[in-house]
């Protein structure tokens, strides 16, 4: 499978117009083991393992692990096998940056969560290098060009939702039919069916929560051994990923009939999800949409301690979020108001929880495509 890059030309020349107003001589992208980075494959196809180096003149190269995967995936202009440097990935970086770049100081530029203890070996390799320190700002750079999605990558994304959607259907089955199984066992069921409908991988660990556990936001683990068929509000969380992009759904169940504290979290929740959705268009304030919901859920007496919602895409967690504004003046003076955009894909998914009673969560997948909502997944409540 090919994946090729996904971001567009129009935006990669956004990028070196950044790089060339902030005078950053080259951008270097990272991802291994232990420290993940998206943005690899979203700057050059190539999915894992590797650093890319891309120049303010628009040049890159690529130094892979797996060099076949490379030659396959990789859409840059060199590919710098690093057995020819004996594996030593500095010394490669070395020769590539001062046959490229001509001057006595090389600015270089690195995102979020490149390794501190490959900065400094760099810095002792390569005597001419200075790192650019507002690795905030190019991070958020780089985040708000994957926020808002080309039309290639949102027919992808809908491939992935509409794989997710036909899944739901598949639960409601075996939730129909549920007797001794467990959490488990629903969490196996799920990744089998997505499978056969052409998934590549799941978006996630499988969230299964029957009603002792569906209370806890993130249950621990993910999905257990009990039984699944108990009185209360249940819930599964799941998603689909497909050519690298990733949908994300909740389906919220019950057994049996509902008792007038869990009736509440079920219309609360239904009701905090339709004000959301009727909120959105562009120019729209995220927090402002966040908002609305949250306090629909507070007013019933039940707190959202989470965001609304999350951007998706290559990873689960893109940008856009729609999240809550900061309260205070330290968080505030990092804080920049996100509007809605054409091209965002991102989740609204309100719940109420409570031990006791169960969680009930409705999550579905939403694009803006040419200006209007659509939604790409078809969650809903079901009752066994």
């Amino acid at each position: 499978m090919i994946l090729m890059r996904s971001i567009t030309d129009e935006k990669f020349e956004k990028l070196l117009k950044f790089l060339q107003e902030e005078k950053i001589d080259a951008l270097l992208i990272t991802d291994n083991e232990d420290s993940k980075n998206i943005n690899l494959q979203y700057l050059t196809g190539h999915p894992m393992d590797g650093m890319a180096i891309i120049l303010e003149s628009g040049e890159s190269a690529l130094i892979p692990w797996d060099v076949p995967l490379a030659l396959k995936e990789a859409q840059v202009d060199e590919i710098i096998n690093p057995v020819n440097y004996k594996y030593n990935w500095n010394e490669a970086i070395k020769e590539y940056l001062t046959t490229h770049i001509k001057k006595s100081t090389i600015k270089l530029a690195v995102t979020n969560n490149f390794p501190y203890a490959t900065v400094v070996r760099m810095e002792e390799t390569i005597s001419n290098i200075k790192f650019y320190r507002e690795i905030p700002k190019i991070t958020r750079f780089i985040e708000g060009m994957r926020a808002t999605k080309s039309m290639r990558e949102i027919e992808l994304l809908r491939k992935a939702a509409r794989i997710a959607t036909e899944t739901v259907q598949d639960i409601r089955h075996f939730l129909s039919n549920a007797t001794e199984e467990t959490e488990k066992d629903l969490d196996f069921y799920v990744q089998k069916q997505m499978a056969q409908k052409g998934a590549e991988d799941l978006a996630f660990p499988t969230l299964v929560g029957n009603s002792n556990r569906a209370h806890m936001l993130h249950c621990h683990p993910w999905a257990s051994n009990e039984k699944l068929a108990l009185p209360g509000l249940g819930l599964i969380d799941f998603g689909v990923k497909y050519k690298g992009y990733n949908s994300d759904v909740t389906v919220p169940f019950s057994f049996g009939g509902l008792n007038e504290t869990q009736q509440k979290m079920h219309e609360l929740t239904f009701k905090a999800y339709q004000a959301a959705v009727d909120m959105l268009e562009i120019g729209v304030p995220l927090w402002k949409v966040h908002k609305t919901a949250e306090d629909i859920l507070k007013d019933g007496g039940y707190e959202m301690p989470y965001a609304l919602g999350h951007g998706l895409g290559l990873t689960v967690h893109d940008a856009p979020f729609l999240s809550r504004k900061p309260q205070n003046e330290y968080s505030l003076k990092f804080w920049k108001e996100i509007t809605l955009e054409n091209g965002m894909v991102f989740t609204i998914e309100p719940g109420a929880y409570q031990k006791g009673m169960g969680g009930h969560r409705l999550e579905n997948d939403i694009a803006i495509v040419n200006g209007k909502v659509e939604v790409l997944t078809k969650s809903e409540f079901i009752q066994v």
